[in-house]
């Protein structure tokens, strides 16, 4: 009896006990803090005030405004104006409760004043620009490709628009000090491939130095599948494909773990039809697979420039050395025709604004030639085929060739008439009658480069390259 009697208790102990949590979790749910704002629109002759208004919820007693300045605020109304000294961003916090275990508690950022002028105070998002520096351009893509798949806090009323928008701070940041909430493009909390949209969306060319060149890291360059094109009546009859290589590295210096690439590519755009340039991703690429890469080229014609920006999103780097990409100029025959009378035009396309990154977003070194790959066009002698401009061009000698100091320019048994050195912009260095079978050029000042020496002769014209060490 006595035992059935201590059970009974035990019984009726258990229960009370549930009842007092269920109650105090029926109680705790039961408030919930919440208020709106809009700027002041009372009488008093005063700025900078913001009306905010409670609409909380729930069967509490008690209440406290933390307005983000350092003011706090007891008042039990259903709407309260403050004023605050400075424009900014603050962080302000309703708390209410009750003595009924009932505690909640709800902040929001309040923006008092112009929203241009608070970007200028605290850290605001621009939608594309993933690396803070102010532009959306494929920079930013080197940026996505680090954070990718990581996630954050949503950007409250995020919109692509080109506008300051402010954005909770992530926990994450890049090497360069960069928060995450900047690499969510999109705002949508999350880094992805729809984050890429926001930097279309607003890009804007890329324009940045080359960093300092090392003899040792892989170098960047395009490789043209021609360097010399002789045009006569019948090549202008349609226009022209230039085609080309994007190389990385080579066998003594290779590519060692990249993630990331973002350069941009200058040619004469006066030569090319309008958005006939093509770059593809290079499938076989050391860098990775077509499904492991995402690649994003875009041409501006009026920069004469075409951007390209690559990067891995797997977290693992690759090594190697190699074409990454190919591409297409399509030059259009009519203009060539114009210019091609003097009997050579130079088609130069160079490397530049060049940064390669790992895994980690850390810079990797890269050397750069010091001039343009080149093509050069030159009209066929009326007298002759391509075949005998060929066989004019195997009897001239340049010697050494690549030049230090000097080059010898020796013409075997072709009568020479005039000579002109072009450099690889195609800028003419030198005019001079050839009054010799074999003339030296002094190279000693110029800048290590490639070079093109157009010789005129009785049998016709020759042109061929050099290069100065």
């Amino acid at each position: 009896m006595k035992n059935f009697c201590l059970k009974i208790l035990m019984i009726l102990l258990l229960g009370m006990v549930v009842s007092q949590v269920q109650a105090s979790y029926n109680n705790v749910l039961t408030c919930n803090a919440f208020f709106t704002q809009q700027e002041y629109d009372g009488t008093l002759p005063v700025s900078g005030g913001v009306t905010f208004f409670n609409q909380s919820t729930g069967s509490y007693t008690d209440i406290s405004w933390d307005f983000g300045d350092g003011n706090i605020s007891n008042e039990l109304v259903d709407s309260v104006d403050h004023f605050y000294a400075v424009d900014g961003v603050y962080n302000v916090c309703l708390t209410i409760w009750d003595d009924q275990n009932c505690v909640n508690t709800y902040c929001t950022d309040v923006i008092v004043g112009n929203l241009s002028d608070i970007c200028q105070l605290t850290d605001c998002v621009l939608p594309g620009d993933a690396n803070n520096d102010g532009e959306a351009n494929f920079y930013d893509l080197l940026e996505l490709g680090v954070g990718f798949g990581t996630t954050g806090p949503i950007r409250p009323n995020a919109t692509m628009e080109w506008v300051g928008q402010l954005a909770p701070d992530w926990p994450q940041v890049t090497p360069d000090g960069v928060n995450y909430k900047h690499l969510d493009c999109d705002g949508n909390g999350i880094i992805d491939a729809n984050d890429h949209n926001a930097i279309v969306v607003n890009y804007q060319v890329m324009d940045a130095p080359n960093p300092t060149s090392e003899a040792s890291a892989p170098l960047i360059y395009v490789e043209l599948e021609q360097d010399t094109i002789y045009v006569d009546d019948n090549t202008l009859l349609s226009d022209l494909a230039i085609s080309f290589d994007l190389k990385v590295g080579n066998e003594e210096f290779p590519a060692e773990n990249v993630y990331g690439l973002a350069l941009y590519l200058t040619y004469p755009s006066d030569l090319v039809i309008d958005d006939s340039v093509y770059m593809s991703y290079a499938d076989g690429s050391f860098f990775g697979s077509p499904s492991d890469v995402f690649w994003s080229p875009n041409n501006s014609v009026d920069e004469a420039q075409v951007d390209i920006g690559m990067t891995r999103f797997d977290g693992f780097p690759s090594s190697g050395h190699g074409i990454i990409g190919k591409g297409t100029f399509i030059v259009e025959s009519d203009i060539l025709d114009g210019r091609i009378d003097d009997g050579i035009v130079h088609f130069p396309v160079a490397v530049n604004g060049v940064r390669m990154i790992d895994e980690n977003g850390i810079e990797l070194p890269i050397n750069l030639t010091n001039s343009p790959a080149t093509l050069v066009f030159l009209k066929a002698n009326n007298s002759t085929t391509n075949i005998n401009d060929f066989e004019l061009a195997q009897k001239v000698d340049l010697f050494p060739n690549p030049a230090t100091d000097m080059i010898q320019i020796d013409l075997s048994d072709l009568h020479g008439i005039q000579m002109e050195v072009f450099n690889n912009f195609g800028q003419r260095l030198v005019q001079q009658d050839i009054k010799n079978q074999k003339t030296d050029l002094t190279t000693k000042t110029w800048n290590a480069g490639v070079y093109f020496v157009k010789i005129q002769t009785e049998e016709g014209v020759v042109t061929k390259r050099f290069v100065v060490k």
